[in-house]
């Protein structure tokens, strides 16, 4: 059933919800990308959503990620009009304040982030131009990698117990799926698949099989099983 609106005044073209917790409550926030958008945080209040924070507004926001980085509650949010901007959560004032910024990172569609081996990542997706990796270094965001990804609307990182993957979703050719170099500490290409338009990718582990879905705009949804083959027969 229906629980409850949001209000359409604050609200005009919702391109991402997040959900998150700080200290026990929890919040909602909108990226909205529209010209006049105003991206906009919620909190729940026993009864329902009600709007706690404006963001900002006309920079057409892309994507919203929640992020702890060392001990300490972020928002990072992705933007057509400018490079993504990282804001943090002040526990005095309780509300998110600027922090920083990803520079060099115009137009950017999404922005996941992820763990490996302790450390923190974040993968950038960009229609035009080379999508990035990038990783927490004490201080600042640093990029260890570029993929060409002309026609990608999405980098989903996923994995599976000890394998660490990212897959880039292509409207104009295959879609690319990367495998973590433990070694070499980057991502190399692992196989190529075929989905029209892909949209997201969502990796499921139910019982002992893995699986792989894939959404599609344009045609059907697919899914793919991860198996893990001993070459060392």
């Amino acid at each position: 059933v229906k629980f409850q609106d949001i209000e359409v005044s604050r609200i005009s073209k919702p391109n991402d919800i997040e959900l998150f917790q700080i200290e026990d409550e929890t919040f909602f926030v909108i990226a909205d990308s529209s010209k006049a958008g105003l991206s906009t945080v919620y909190k729940w209040n026993s009864k329902g959503f009600y709007s706690y924070q404006s963001l900002h507004e006309w920079f057409r926001d892309t994507d919203a990620e929640f992020v702890d980085i060392d001990g300490k509650s972020h928002l990072i949010l992705s933007s057509r009009s400018q490079v993504p901007i990282i804001l943090r959560w002040n526990k005095s004032s309780k509300k998110f304040v600027p922090h920083s910024n990803i520079p060099n990172m115009e137009d950017v569609l999404a922005v996941k982030s992820f763990r490996m081996q302790n450390a923190l990542y974040l993968s950038l997706t960009r229609f035009i131009g080379d999508s990035r990796v990038m990783r927490w270094n004490s201080k600042q965001f640093v990029e260890i990698q570029a993929l060409p990804s002309r026609g990608a609307m999405t980098l989903q990182p996923f994995s599976f117990k000890e394998n660490h993957y990212l897959a880039l979703g292509s409207d104009y050719t295959f879609s690319q799926i990367y495998q973590w170099d433990k070694e070499k500490q980057l991502f190399k290409k692992f196989k190529e698949i075929y989905v029209q338009a892909p949209r997201s990718f969502t990796a499921v582990s139910t019982d002992r099989r893995d699986f792989f879905f894939a959404s599609s705009f344009k045609g059907k949804t697919k899914i793919f099983e991860h198996i893990v083959v001993d070459l060392s027969l």
